[in-house]
């Protein structure tokens, strides 16, 4: 079976790359962030790395890479600590499944959770044609019964030269935690995306490898 990798461009100061792949993931990702500056980084760390773990293993189990974090250099008063992330899934489907209409028929559906009115856009990008789909959703109530927004912008790609796979690029926040700029971060990165398959003969298999998907090369900028 075919195995891609999948990379894309993020910023530099306060994100970082997860590594879905390694069984300890969550606990070099931690490590990344005791070593920044500050008397404070090691206990931040500490702090951030149950959030860390969720992530972890929530993106595992759905196959994404990669995924990159974003967590401030200065903590957030408040969780999540961890208050952006972006990743990409890759998953076979039907000839039929995978037109710009058909994912615009499935993205159009109502939810019960999302929040007013959905943003949704037909694209041509580097990486191909795709339907862009930007909305608010209302999280689960906390411990202290409020229910959190969450604002996400989704990019299913149709890349014409692997016709049976479905990409979606899916960039996430904490709102109004992350300011509306994490938008123009979103497109930024959708307009970097890079799709390939496997080179035969690319070496070994790093543990954790997917058969239809790879892990990206990390591309910050």
């Amino acid at each position: 079976m075919t195995r891609w990798i999948r990379s894309f461009d993020f910023p530099d100061v306060g994100w970082l790359q997860l590594s879905v792949n390694d069984p300890d993931g969550a606990e070099l990702a931690a490590r990344e962030i005791a070593q920044r500056p500050g008397d404070r980084a090691r206990q931040y760390a500490e702090a951030v790395y149950p959030e860390l773990k969720v992530i972890w293993e929530n993106m595992r189990k759905r196959e994404a890479a990669p995924v990159v974090l974003y967590v401030p250099l200065v903590p957030q008063g408040a969780p999540p600590l961890v208050p952006a992330s972006a990743y990409v899934e890759g998953a076979l489907c039907a000839p039929a499944e995978r037109t710009v209409e058909a994912v615009l028929d499935q993205v159009r559906r109502p939810q019960p959770y999302r929040h007013g009115r959905p943003e949704i856009t037909v694209l041509e990008l580097p990486a191909g044609p795709a339907c862009r789909l930007h909305e608010l959703m209302l999280e689960d109530k906390g411990d202290d019964g409020r229910r959190f927004v969450i604002e996400h912008v989704d990019y299913f790609f149709l890349p014409p030269v692997f016709p049976e796979v479905l990409f979606k690029l899916s960039v996430n926040w904490a709102s109004p935690a992350v300011g509306p700029e994490m938008v123009d971060i979103a497109d930024a990165m959708a307009a970097t995306l890079r799709i390939s398959p496997e080179q035969e003969g690319g070496g070994a298999r790093a543990q954790g490898e997917q058969d239809l998907l790879a892990e990206g090369a990390r591309e910050p900028r």
